[in-house]
Order: C-alpha cells, then sequence, then structure tokens
C-alpha cells in the first residue's frame, strides 16, 4: 500500500454504450483499491452514466456489469464529478443522478490536477 495519499483524475466522454466506460471505471475501481483518491470527471456522453439507474442492462463480459462498477466506485469513496455544460446540454436532471454526483464546471478536476494528480483519459 502507498504510504502517502496521491491523487488519479480520470477523464471519461463515453455513455455505457461503449466498453470503454467499462474499462475506465474498472481502473478507477483498481486505483482506489491500490490507495489513490480518484476524481472521475464524465464530460460529453460520458455524463449519460451519470443518470441513476441508467446503466442496469450495460455488461461487457468478463467485467462486472457497468452500474455495479459505478456504485462501487462511489461507495469506495470515489469522486463522481458530472461536467455541467455537457450535463445541461443533454437536458439531464441533477436530481436524477447516481449518489454522489456533482454537477461542476471544470474547476474541482483542475483543483486537483494543479496539486499534482495524475491524469488519465478514456
Amino acid at each position: 500500500m502507498m504510504s502517502e495519499s496521491k491523487k488519479l483524475v480520470i477523464t471519461l466522454s463515453a455513455n455505457g454504450n461503449n466498453d470503454v466506460s467499462t474499462v475506465a471505471f474498472t481502473v478507477a475501481n483498481a486505483a482506489i483499491t491500490k490507495g489513490l483518491d480518484v476524481g472521475m470527471f464524465l464530460t460529453s456522453d460520458g455524463v449519460e452514466l451519470s443518470k441513476d439507474g441508467g446503466n442496469e442492462f450495460t455488461h461487457v463480459a468478463p467485467f462486472k456489469k457497468l452500474n455495479e462498477l459505478i456504485d462501487g466506485f462511489v461507495e469506495k469513496g470515489g469522486t463522481l464529478w458530472a461536467c455541467s455544460p455537457c450535463f445541461n446540454h443533454r437536458g439531464l436532471e441533477a436530481q436524477k443522478t447516481v449518489s454522489g454526483t456533482e454537477v461542476v464546471g471544470a474547476g474541482p478536476m483542475l483543483e486537483w490536477i494543479a496539486s499534482g494528480a495524475q491524469t488519465l483519459s478514456f
């Protein structure tokens, strides 16, 4: 286990119709397990992953179901951001999001990066 807290920011622009979203959340969960603080910034089509109940039927074998990966990420302490302009552009409703979702601009993500967070993009 790591001796000090390290941060990782993952940006994800794919929705549940793309297996990349499953891979991104698998990596995010693994990073938390390894002791990293992980922030997932959903952008473009990726904001659709923040819809509560929107990913129940997405399953890319041999990975876990996408909704289980997202819920597990939040339950383990992952930070889930949804890009507010992308979110609003798609007419999504903040009260119908996955528990723990923060609909925000890029500011919080950029603060993590400015403080030394590593980055991954999917």
